[in-house]
């Protein structure tokens, strides 16, 4: 097991069923209405500004072989002024009716059942660090834009979407995804929610993540790969939230991710199913 930090370039998709992960990791996702909804009675007071920070713990398994789980630790925060957002822990938002996207986000409608958005954030790109990885060289890290939409349905259940695209050209292409999520209340604190999310990318993409170049393969002994657009996973997401108090909430989760199409079909991949467990604690303002 391997202790590392990660910048909150991290999709925390474990916690955020109801709110659309999109991911790259992940696969995994911002508006509230002008007036408190009919699912968010509970929810305080709204102010100008408003927000949450905490810390999140997850511990899970990768497609390329480390040789074992590793467990990853960094902060979490929220913040939210007006149709303007900005979090890595969409789970933290202060309002249940919040539909966060990770990163910069900005509301370009907020109804009560449409809900659309646009957000900005850095994309991280991938280290060769891992076993199967070496000899791949990095992919570079990279502005990633993603345009999402929700539908809020009855009885919990939200069907959400959205397209990102690598906005400096660097390799990392464009990817799409739809999702189906449900939460429902557990106890008068304590709220479920699952959701499945399906995500398909283009060409460009695929190589860059999964494809094997012939410079590439003379370095890894890996054969030549050149993937077309199609399917890259199927990911499911089941979690827990607890409010512990008006300031304080608390999160757990777990997460299974298939690979699927020319991405399970990459001589890098040694896993298609990959796995993560993770918590966390935050305090709002």
């Amino acid at each position: 097991m391997r202790l590392r930090t990660r910048p909150p370039a991290l999709a925390l998709t474990l916690f955020v069923a109801a709110a659309a992960w999109g991911e790259e990791a992940p696969p995994p996702a911002a508006p509230d209405a002008a007036a408190v909804e009919p699912d968010d009675d509970d929810a305080p007071p709204r102010r100008r500004i408003e927000g949450a920070v905490g810390l999140l713990v997850s511990w899970g398994s990768s497609n390329h072989g480390r040789g074992g789980p590793d467990t990853t630790i960094e902060p979490g925060f929220y913040l939210r002024w007006g149709r303007l957002s900005a979090t890595n822990a969409s789970a933290f938002a202060v309002r249940r009716a919040d539909d966060v996207t990770r990163g910069l986000g900005l509301d370009l409608t907020r109804g009560s059942r449409l809900r659309t958005n646009l957000s900005l954030r850095y994309d991280r790109g991938r280290d060769d660090d891992e076993p199967a990885l070496k000899g791949l060289g990095d992919v570079r890290s990279t502005l990633r834009a993603r345009l999402g939409a929700s539908w809020r349905l009855d009885e919990g259940w939200r069907v959400s979407g959205g397209w990102s695209p690598d906005l400096l050209g660097r390799g990392g292409g464009a990817f799409v995804d739809l999702g189906l999520s449900r939460e429902r209340p557990l106890a008068p604190r304590t709220r479920w929610n699952a959701s499945l999310r399906l995500t398909a990318a283009d060409s460009r993409y695929m190589q860059t993540y999964y494809g094997i170049d012939a410079q590439q393969a003379t370095a890894t002994g890996y054969p030549v790969y050149r993937p077309g657009a199609g399917l890259r996973d199927l990911q499911a997401v089941l979690g827990i939230r607890h409010e512990l108090s008006d300031d304080w909430v608390a999160l757990a989760g777990v997460t299974l991710r298939r690979l699927l199409g020319p991405a399970a079909d990459g001589p890098s991949v040694t896993d298609k199913t990959g796995w993560s467990l993770g918590c966390g604690l935050g305090r709002r303002f």
